[in-house]
């Protein structure tokens, strides 16, 4: 066929990074060393390494195309590969398919692969390593089966090894460095090798000194003489048919995913930005900002900017049309923008980490501060202070009640729109406005008996535990570590012994010892109030405080209350005094209950808790 062709590893090889490059529809290097010793195994066994798929770009072409080079020496996790830069009536060939192979042949053949050294503390580090092979270890071996036949998952003797401190020879290891073999141009050369080899370690038996003049043949031939790679060269320039080939030749090997597909039409199309560099700077900042792992990928940012420029967000090929990317990418300032601007206020919400139940709360609030901004340049954005509490305590209400769970996009469809008839009206966020409307949709909100219950009970375990209890205060920055939480009944006092002596019956003693630990016995305490609680007695503590430290931890006044035979009936007490809070904490004007009123109404010096 016209298209195909065979070419031998020495004559590719001085091409790579030079008119040999990655297009940027490509995935990351991911091979481990095991891989790479079993890619060498093969084409010394003479076996096929499939065929590698090339598409010659004309020069015209290159300010298309975002081009990177081939990474030599690799370090292990590393995801990404230099830029390269084209001159003018350059020659250049786009790997579709097969980097992962030819990169693994650049790191045995030219280059190292770092990893760490496995050690810990002070010890820890990096460690390069390069290609080897042992010469005299024979590819065959006596047949372990009854049918004659031997499978192992390595034939010839390929490791990798420290680069500065290489395996010594012995009678059973001769170890040749492979990448060596590139320089050896002929078999003159070749001839001469071996013999020094084989001067070099005179006790090898005359069956070492046969397996080694036969591997170090074998492995010449393998890069110099054999056509052992094929490929097939695409010189169509049409986007479309290129991309279409792309996608069909990684269905074979690991499948080509969604967010490999739709980011690859995006790479494609942006011009201003480079779209997989610009995806990757912001996922790593939300990650960091919010203690997530593996949550906001490229797929996450793709469907923002379609949400947030109001278009079907539903992760799907049919909505990634060139009009589409073209709108994301001519706003794509502001969804950034928005999306950094809405993990900060999480982080100081507190809410993040384990705490972060529903990554789309997040994108929900930057959908907000990008509309509220639109018109200012995005140096200029912000949220306003009261509006940010309104956000708080509706994001803290939207985890409590997982109104995100199920069906989520519609849920999400519907916020979008409040949000942009609200807009229209004023730039606060509207909380009420959001609240009742949800309701109405079955995504109830309200603090009812049955959620006030739901809200008390929770757990420490409980992953929203900590938003929650936030939601009793009018706080809105909690980055600042400069409380603490506290059980004001400590669990200690409920032991059973201490209980029966009280008069408690035996079987209500377990459901004394589980309120222990919810919600309902839980405050936060500045670390003034904290060392004051610590260091009373609590029958002392309960008689100094004063009428305003009951209503701002939202804690009973009546001192009969805090008696261990009591503990159930404050409880009680407590549920009807957070109820009276929580149904405020929705309403759309939280200015009354804002921090800076809190502060203005009380000049208690240790309510630091009422302080952003």
């Amino acid at each position: 066929m016209k298209n195909y062709f065979g070419t031998r590893i020495a004559e590719v090889l001085p091409r790579v990074n030079r008119e040999i490059f990655i297009p940027s529809i490509q995935r990351p290097y991911v091979w481990e060393p095991e891989q790479i010793t079993k890619l060498f195994d093969s084409l010394m066994r003479g076996y096929p390494i499939s065929t590698f798929l090339l598409w010659e770009l004309q020069p015209e072409h290159f300010g298309d195309w975002e081009i990177y080079r081939f990474v030599r020496d690799f370090r292990q996790g590393d995801v990404h590969n230099d830029v390269a830069s084209l001159e003018p009536g350059q020659r250049a060939t786009l790997v579709l398919d097969g980097q992962q192979r030819l990169t693994s042949l650049l790191i045995g053949l030219t280059g190292s692969y770092t990893v760490r050294n496995g050690s810990r503390g002070k010890g820890a580090g990096w460690v390069s390593k390069v290609l080897l092979l042992n010469l005299v270890q024979s590819p065959i071996a006596a047949p372990d089966d009854d049918d004659g036949t031997t499978v192992r998952e390595l034939y010839y003797g390929f490791r990798f090894a420290t680069a500065d401190r290489l395996p010594k020879n012995d009678r059973d290891a001769v170890w040749f460095k492979v990448s060596n073999v590139v320089q050896i141009a002929d078999r003159d050369q070749l001839g001469a090798t071996i013999d020094k080899h084989l001067m070099l370690n005179p006790d090898l038996s005359e069956a070492s000194q046969r397996e080694l003049r036969q591997n170090l043949t074998r492995l010449w031939e393998v890069v110099h003489e054999e056509e052992a790679l094929a490929y097939y060269l695409e010189r169509d320039q049409s986007y479309d048919k290129v991309l279409d080939i792309f996608i069909r030749a990684n269905e074979g090997g690991t499948k080509l995913s969604r967010s490999d597909l739709l980011m690859s039409m995006v790479t494609l199309r942006w011009d201003q930005f480079n779209a997989r560099s610009e995806t990757e700077a912001v996922t790593y900042a939300m990650r960091a900002a919010l203690d997530q792992e593996s949550a906001f990928d490229r797929d996450y940012l793709l469907r923002s900017g379609l949400f947030f420029n109001d278009l079907d967000f539903a992760f799907q090929l049919r909505n990634f049309t060139p009009r589409n990317i073209a709108v994301i990418e001519s706003r794509w300032q502001g969804v950034k923008r928005a999306l950094l601007l809405a993990s900060e206020m999480f982080a100081r919400f507190g809410i993040k980490g384990g705490a972060l139940t529903g990554v789309n709360a997040v994108m929900l609030i930057a959908l907000y501060v990008f509309k509220v901004n639109q018109g200012r340049p995005e140096s200029d954005w912000s949220v306003a202070e009261e509006d940010q509490e309104r956000i708080r305590r509706w994001i803290a209400s939207v985890l409590f009640h997982g109104v995100l769970g199920g069906a989520a996009n519609i849920t999400m469809e519907f916020y979008r729109r409040v949000i942009n008839e609200q807009l229209k009206n004023s730039p606060r966020f509207p909380v009420a406005e959001l609240t009742a409307r949800m309701s109405v949709r079955g995504r109830n909100m309200h603090y009812d008996d049955e959620a006030v219950g739901r809200f008390m009970a929770q757990e420490t375990k409980s992953r929203v535990f900590g938003v929650s209890l936030f939601l009793l205060y009018p706080r809105t920055d909690w980055s600042r570590k400069d409380w603490q939480q506290v059980q004001i009944i400590p669990a200690q006092r409920l032991l059973d012994d201490r209980l029966r002596v009280q008069g408690v019956q035996p079987e209500d003693i377990p459901a004394y010892q589980s309120w222990a630990g919810r919600l309902g016995n839980h405050v936060l305490f500045s670390d003034d109030e904290a060392r004051e609680y610590y260091s009373m007695d609590l029958d002392d503590w309960v008689a100094t405080r004063t009428p305003e430290f009951w209503k701002r931890h939202h804690l009973p006044d009546d001192p009969a209350l805090y008696d261990e035979f009591c503990f159930l009936d404050f409880v009680q007490a407590r549920k009807r005094l957070v109820r009276e809070w929580l149904q405020r904490v929705l309403r759309d004007d939280p200015i009354a209950d804002s921090p800076a009123a809190v502060q203005q109404r009380d000049d208690d010096p240790v309510d630091e808790l009422a302080v952003t």
